[in-house]
């Protein structure tokens, strides 16, 4: 009964995230009409893969209670690193990548060591994250893009399936995490963990789920993907920029939260989030086509954040009402 429940609420989600995306779409289509273009369509999905992929990892934090808001920071440091190391070392890139990979992972495994450890609120812990590392990635290239001329990275970021006019391997690539995530978190004793830990993370305790392992896992997971978002950027951009995704962390948040994942933990889907990511990029796409001021653009991608949270407000309320007259019933 709660799975066909859980199952309606996430088909509702899901069937909003679309209204929007429709509008959206409808809406910047009038005002450019190369919006609702094939080239544009590509565009988005690729623009998509560096949220989607930092989405996974926030929904599976957002769901245990926490939060990471140095992902963006991560993204740029991992770029940034990879362009400086493909320049000072013959080193083939992949082997580099797998490098950046594990040192994102590190990130990740300190800002859970801060939260678990040392008891620090997972919103400070992370922005302290965030300031250490943006300022590191600057440092290393001294505030100036590093070049990325490697011919195996480039194709690697932006390669396609059948051609010029084909998708972009990446966007497949990001399709298939999304994918393997939604079994990980409905079908796997971990994701039943990530579950029982943001519903009730007292009553997981005592049913002897391991907490804090699965919480390295997920602040770890996080910033890998971070990472990798970063490295795909910086092959796409021919450049690792340290000011490259600094609002990556929040359109991630954004994207999960608006596809149902609350803030609260405990409730969130994976295939919701990718109609969440898409609504984001799409609206972030439409804003620069419309040619919106940047500093509007800051404007209304706070009133989305902003939005979201509203939203996720109101859903939670209707939660607890829900729990408590079905409580009341059952006395």
């Amino acid at each position: 009964m709660k799975d066909k429940k859980r199952k309606l609420q996430i088909s509702g989600n899901a069937l909003v995230l679309v209204i929007a995306i429709v509008l959206i779409v409808a809406i910047f289509s009038s005002i450019n009409k190369n919006f609702f273009s094939y080239a544009n369509l590509i565009n988005v999905l690729v623009s998509s893969v560096s949220i989607g992929l930092t989405a996974i990892g926030m929904t599976f934090l957002i769901m245990i209670g926490g939060v990471d808001l140095s992902a963006g920071a991560v993204a740029a440091m991992s770029g940034v690193f990879i362009a400086w190391a493909l320049q000072a070392t013959s080193i083939h890139w992949t082997v580099l990548a797998l490098v950046t990979l594990a040192g994102a992972a590190v990130t990740g495994l300190l800002n859970a060591l801060m939260v678990i450890r040392l008891r620090i609120v997972p919103f400070i812990a992370t922005l302290a994250s965030q300031f250490v590392w943006q300022g590191a990635a600057y440092l290393i290239c001294k505030g100036t893009p590093i070049p990325v001329k490697d011919a195996g990275l480039q194709a690697f970021a932006k390669g396609r399936i059948f051609g010029n006019n084909g998708i972009p391997w990446i966007v497949i690539m990001a399709l298939v995490f999304f994918l393997i995530f939604s079994y990980v978190l409905t079908k796997t004793k971990f994701g039943r963990s990530v579950f029982a830990i943001g519903g009730n993370g007292e009553a997981a305790r005592l049913a002897g789920i391991n907490s804090n392992r699965v919480k390295v896992i997920c602040y770890v997971m996080t910033s890998a993907f971070a990472g990798l978002a970063g490295i795909i950027l910086s092959g796409r951009m021919n450049a690792g920029n340290p000011a490259a995704n600094e609002s990556l962390q929040f359109d991630a948040i954004i994207a999960a939260n608006l596809a149902g994942v609350s803030m609260e933990g405990g409730v969130g889907s994976i295939p919701a989030v990718i109609l969440g990511v898409c609504l984001v990029q799409a609206f972030n796409s439409g804003l620069n086509m419309a040619q919106i001021s940047p500093y509007w653009q800051f404007v209304a991608r706070g009133m989305l954040l902003l939005a979201s949270l509203s939203i996720d407000f109101f859903r939670q309320r209707a939660r607890e009402r829900k729990l408590l007259a079905d409580s009341m019933r059952n006395l």
